[in-house]
């Protein structure tokens, strides 16, 4: 997960950048200057960011709002400095989707940040099973039949933006969007059908040939459960009860 942090003291931007990237959230500081400037230009690189942490900056209520026009679904989190009720209420009102109190939790906040991005997909538990998978949206990887089906980093990153769109065509310009954070090019896109291909891969070798991820050609890969007919074809005994060798041979016999 890759968020913003704006926060205009170097000091406390670095302790929390610190903390946040020991549970895996990858955190990059800028100035409330430097962010303003790209709100006004209506900037689109904000919006590659998962979530945008708010620290010590003048009228947080403003700047939120301000964000909040510009970054579309993006999770915008307040870090206050002291408990204020006020506050908490002004930055909820102006488009936070949630506020913390520093000094803040790593584990918390990652937490936090997982409940809100599965709540904005419509998700209102952490985990689904879809088919014979489990799929966590905390981080964890996905299991098949209670065992753990172990994916790298990358594959994991491409796995859990599928998962938070099962049933949904997602472009392959989105998901290269979202794990590496830059446009899709001819070149570079490729690298995603790579990573599709070992994740369809491990899943197949976890479940005896199910095929969780399905090419929708021209807009993208839909994650879902194979249907009856789906795994049916790829049942080893359905395939021996639908073709008996016998009928091939008395087929032969008789050509």
């Amino acid at each position: 997960m890759r968020v913003l942090l704006i926060e205009n003291d170097q000091t406390i931007g670095g302790a929390i950048s610190r903390a946040v990237g020991r549970v895996g959230v990858r955190c990059e500081q800028q100035s409330q200057a430097a962010v303003e400037s790209l709100v006004a230009d209506r900037d689109g690189s904000l919006e590659n960011y998962d979530a945008v942490l708010i620290g010590t900056v003048a009228s947080a209520d403003t700047m939120i709002a301000g964000l909040r026009a510009v970054v579309g679904q993006t999770i915008i989190v307040s870090l206050l400095d002291h408990r204020c009720v006020n506050s908490t209420i002004q930055h909820l009102r102006a488009g936070a989707d949630d506020v913390l109190v520093k000094p803040i939790n790593p584990q918390e906040i990652e937490a936090r940040l997982h409940a809100v991005r599965r709540r904005t997909h419509g998700h209102s538990s952490p985990e689904l099973n879809v088919g014979r998978l489990t799929v966590f949206l905390d981080g964890r990887d996905p299991m098949v039949d209670g065992q753990r089906l172990r994916l790298s980093h990358r594959e994991h990153a491409i796995f859990s933006v599928l998962a938070l769109n099962v049933g949904r065509v997602v472009s392959k310009e989105k998901i290269y969007e979202s794990v590496y954070t830059l446009s899709g090019s001819d070149p570079l896109d490729k690298v995603i059908d790579v990573y599709i291909c070992k994740l369809r891969k491990k899943i197949a070798e976890a479940t005896g040939g199910d095929k969780y991820i399905e090419t929708v050609y021209g807009r993208g890969y839909k994650f879902e459960a194979p249907s009856d007919d789906e795994r049916d074809a790829t049942d080893p005994a359905f395939l021996k009860s639908s073709f008996p060798i016998s009928s091939l041979v008395a087929a032969s016999a008789t050509a």
